[in-house]
């Protein structure tokens, strides 16, 4: 008993080595002694080597399956060299003491099985109510369980106990958002922020849900004071290169991701998201080299596998692709970017139902998202309708006169619904010289900042009407400053709601209306990853879409009725059968030579880097047919919509919606 005594003070001084040897000299000669091979087993873990103590408390073990003290310490050997399993069947027995079944919570946590780690966490804090850590890992399980409401109820307990813990702060934020309270989730955030300025993982975290409630530039910031701490995270600077991405600041971006991988070298997320930024901005032979880079640093798993399907579909080879794709099973890449891949692909190899079904869950996984649950999809064409009310000719009539400065000239409207070929026309303008076409900067918002009421404009006296046209200049400088004598064209789908305010400001103005085939333009909606705000919520559901077009259709036609307002109509369909035919008529609309670099849209579309449409893996290639009618593959998927559609079609020339579908040039290319 002596040696035993002496094993524990050389344990006890730290002197772990020598305490392992003497206490497996004294098991030569006891090898069947529990206590001994309990302490020696202990010992041997302490010193950092349990796959050397495990087994002597497995045989101590067998021995004294009584003994709580060796359950647990046989339990948790068990958990570090990751014999999960078997842990979990030693810590499960019945009248536990609470340390045991707190480990067991763990075993099961790291085991990944989350609701029965839940249970056992449970059991612990029923058995000692007062413990905040048991209530902190029941929170953690409830996180890991997608249980977001039970994991903010565990973590305020938690709190409630140990009030000052920084790290309880954080986890009861991220429940707070996991829940889908995500303004409580900043501030309590910000709260463990402030108790911990140092804590490089609480800024993260609150530069996530910043994020989330798109409060960007905020996030940024913190999430640079949380680099500034810790340079070494590779999910700091993914968080950043995020951030910018949302920014519209794509080269700074890449530069996030780059330093992940500088921080570490196998990060499967940064090599995602450079992967997806490399891709949209048609940087082709990057990617490739991405990908090789990230094969031969990642095992094979989602993320490589995303990856691959990617760049196949990039090589044309779709079959693989979605092949690849289907194979992605995890929560490694986005719901959202994942399900629009699948679908894309499906739609490319006519596989409708697969499609619609990827589609779908694409557009229920954005409905729930942050920004997007402040919508039910059906705000912005009750404001549409709100407006039609006011537009009469006699609102018009009783604007105040005034007169507008001639200088700068005004700027071209691009407008139509949404997927009506407006990408496709704005890059091939790029191509003349003499224009300078604006990405869907929002101009025209920025003018409207301050009306609470559209009706105010009747009354706007001449030096509000040219300090507004003064505004939109001003922005334009701003944001994306046009060199001297260049055509301003203003691309904004969606400016075609806003007929009277450009009118007003304007009245010089001309518009370039894009036009598509109803249901092709719906459903091609349905089928994109918008960013969400209160017009595009109208996209996430197939019905809300098709009543958000006649609601547009409608107003857009009664601001034509009711103004003189300068249109050039340009068919998509038109555009794709004869791109020459088409566009030698819009050129002389708008006042400009012709110019052959016109019809050179690929290369205009290489040279444009990101190109922050849906479109952008489109614009590259050779104009297609391959989209001529698709809406009537999908015609079972349509029909619930095709009433609320079938007037558009008809009244825009295509053709009564029959059985045998359509429907006279339903051609279909770029978007």
């Amino acid at each position: 008993m002596t040696r035993m005594a002496d094993v524990v003070a050389l344990a006890q001084r730290g002197d772990l080595i020598a305490a392992r040897k003497l206490g497996e000299s004294l098991l030569a000669a006891r090898p069947k002694d529990p206590g001994l091979l309990h302490l020696v087993g202990v010992v041997t873990c302490q010193a950092g080597d349990a796959a050397r103590g495990t087994p002597l408390l497995r045989r101590a073990f067998a021995l004294t399956p009584r003994d709580m003290a060796l359950r647990v310490n046989f339990a948790r050997a068990l958990l570090d060299v990751g014999a999960y399993r078997e842990a979990a069947s030693v810590a499960d027995v019945p009248d536990a003491p609470p340390e045991l079944v707190r480990l067991r919570g763990d075993i099961l946590k790291l085991a990944g099985d989350p609701a029965q780690a839940m249970a056992a966490y449970r059991a612990a804090v029923a058995a000692q109510p007062g413990d905040h850590a048991a209530w902190n890992n029941l929170g953690n399980a409830a996180l890991d369980a997608g249980d977001g409401d039970a994991a903010v109820m565990a973590f305020e307990r938690a709190l409630a106990l140990s009030p000052g813990s920084a790290l309880i702060q954080r986890n009861l934020g991220k429940a707070l958002g996991a829940a889908g309270r995500y303004a409580q989730s900043v501030e309590r955030l910000e709260q463990a922020a402030a108790a911990d300025p140092s804590d490089a993982l609480t800024l993260l975290e609150l530069g996530r849900a910043l994020n989330r409630v798109g409060a960007h530039g905020d996030a940024l910031a913190r999430l640079g004071d949380a680099a500034r701490i810790d340079r070494t995270s590779a999910e700091i600077f993914v968080a950043i290169g995020l951030t910018f991405a949302e920014l519209g600041e794509f080269d700074r971006a890449e530069q996030g991701y780059r330093f992940a991988l500088q921080a570490e070298p196998g990060d499967a997320q940064a090599y995602l998201n450079l992967g997806i930024l490399l891709e949209q901005a048609n940087r082709l032979d990057d990617l490739a080299a991405l990908l090789a880079e990230a094969t031969a640093r990642l095992p094979e798993g989602d993320v490589l596998a995303f990856l691959k399907a990617v760049a196949a579909r990039r090589r044309g080879d779709e079959r693989g692709a979605l092949a690849l794709a289907q194979q992605v099973q995890g929560d490694a890449v986005d719901t959202v970017i994942l399900n629009q891949l699948i679908g894309q692909l499906a739609d490319r190899l006519g596989n409708t139902d697969t499609a619609f079904a990827a589609f779908r869950r694409m557009n229920e996984a954005m409905a729930r998202e942050p920004i997007a649950a402040r919508f039910d999809g059906t705000e912005h064409r009750r404001y549409v309708e709100s407006l039609a009310q006011l537009t009469t000719p006699e609102w018009v009539a009783s604007w105040r006169p005034v007169t507008v400065a001639a200088t700068p000239p005004a700027p071209v409207f691009l407008v139509g619904f949404p997927r009506s070929g407006t990408t496709l026309l704005d890059t091939v303008l790029m191509g003349h010289p003499a224009t300078h076409v604006l990405e869907e900067e929002p101009l025209m918002a920025r003018v409207r900042q301050g009306f609470d009421d559209m009706a105010q404009i009747a009354d706007l006296d001449e030096a509000a009407v040219n300090e507004l046209r003064a505004r939109y200049f001003r922005a334009l400088a701003e944001v994306a400053p046009a060199n001297p004598g260049k055509l301003v064209i203003d691309k904004l789908p969606l400016n075609l709601l806003r007929g009277p305010l450009i009118h007003r400001i304007f009245p010089d103005a001309r518009f370039i209306f894009a036009l598509r085939h109803p249901c092709d333009a719906v459903l091609s909606c349905f089928m994109q990853n918008f960013k969400v705000n209160q017009a595009m919520a109208s996209l996430l559901d197939l019905t809300n879409a098709a009543r958000f077009y006649d609601a547009a259709m409608g107003y857009w036609q009664q601001s034509r009725a009711v103004m003189p307002l300068d249109v050039h109509e340009l068919r998509y369909e038109g555009l794709v059968a004869d791109l020459a035919g088409e566009l030698r008529p819009l050129i002389d609309f708008l006042g400009l030579e012709w110019d052959d670099r016109l019809l050179d849209h690929q290369r205009t579309a290489s040279d444009r880097g990101i190109i922050r449409t849906p479109s952008y893996n489109q614009v590259t290639e050779k104009i297609y047919a391959r989209a001529k009618g698709r809406w009537t593959r999908y015609r079972a998927h349509m029909a619930p919509v095709l009433p609320i559609l079938a007037p558009w079609a008809e009244r825009f020339g295509y053709g009564p919606l029959d059985a045998n579908g359509p429907l006279d040039g339903a051609s279909g290319a770029v978007e």
